[in-house]
């Protein structure tokens, strides 16, 4: 409920419609074949640029009389077709049905016998981060990818490990964090993300350390060709939620701004070869291009086998 309850706060900041006089409107989204609530999709009201991803049951709150409002809602999930639809068309209904598009699992058709680790970098050389807004940039993306090289195609991602920003709570452990891994091919056209790898749900939520790693082989992420793209997606829940501080130039006052965990390690590297693309909330791929030029790649490490 504090996830529903904070989507209403922030849409009555942006002043979309008087709270005080308006009803809550609370929908439901549920997959169109089996009816059952669809957990976790990021709902999306573009030109307002705001962002929740829903909890385990699939709801949302939007407040006021939304036959009058004039925006546009998106409704997106892996495994599932992304629904974009006017903001006043939900003024006469409660649900909302996704349709589910299933990701074929890759399939072994080799044996694979060595290893090779891809952006290795130094932890302790890490001194730049993604994922919150700062003075000059709003962080209004679902993802962040990193584009690796494996050494041959057909190879397959044995392991990743991420680095992230954390905070030792005065002995009591990191907070702790949920966030998603996703998979892609490279698209031909803009040579950024493209095809999903695999439809597999990779969660790691943990506060164990500022490092997570994963074991992968048992998913089959098969690479049809030599580059991919591992990408972290942000669960915008109040799980992840946090705040962050930044001084306001204009005004001359500090401003805190609500961000979701986690923070992503920059790599401690430089060149003219950009790495990094993200998924903006209109759902477009586009270079990452905010620490350039001597932030190309993301702190991700990725294990291949082959």
């Amino acid at each position: 409920m504090k996830l529903k309850i904070l989507f209403t706060l922030l849409i009555c900041s942006f002043a979309l419609q008087g709270f005080a006089q308006q009803k809550l409107n609370t929908f439901y989204i549920i997959d169109s074949s089996t009816k059952k609530a669809t957990p976790f999709v990021s709902v999306t009201i573009l030109r307002a640029r705001l962002s929740i991803t829903t909890e385990k049951d699939g709801i949302f709150i939007i407040p006021g009389d939304l036959a009058t409002m004039r925006d546009t809602v998106v409704f997106a999930a892996q495994n599932y077709d992304q629904l974009k639809i006017p903001i006043n068309s939900l003024a006469y209904r409660d649900t909302i049905q996704l349709t589910r598009n299933e990701i074929a699992a890759g399939v072994v058709s080799q044996k694979y016998t060595t290893d090779t680790l891809l952006n290795d970098f130094d932890k302790n050389e890490i001194w730049h981060y993604a994922g919150f807004d700062t003075e000059t940039a709003n962080f209004d993306y679902y993802q962040l990818a990193q584009k690796f090289e494996a050494p041959k195609t057909g190879a397959r991602v044995e392991k990743v490990k991420v680095a992230r920003l954390a905070f030792n709570d005065q002995g009591e452990g990191y907070e702790r964090v949920a966030y998603r891994l996703r998979f892609y091919d490279v698209d031909p056209n803009t040579l950024g993300p493209g095809k999903e790898l695999t439809g597999k749900t990779i969660e790691i939520s943990n506060g164990e350390d500022r490092q997570s790693g994963v074991s992968l082989s048992k998913y089959n992420i098969i690479i049809p060709q030599k580059s991919f793209f591992v990408a972290i997606e942000w669960l915008r829940s109040s799980h992840n939620l946090g705040h962050v501080i930044s001084y306001d130039k204009k005004r001359k006052v500090e401003v805190s701004h609500d961000n979701y965990r986690p923070a992503i390690g920059i790599a401690p590297k430089t060149g003219k070869t950009l790495n990094m693309w993200a998924l903006n909330f209109k759902h477009q791929w586009q270079p990452y291009t905010y620490f350039m030029p001597f932030g190309t790649d993301l702190a991700i490490k990725a294990t291949v086998e082959y």
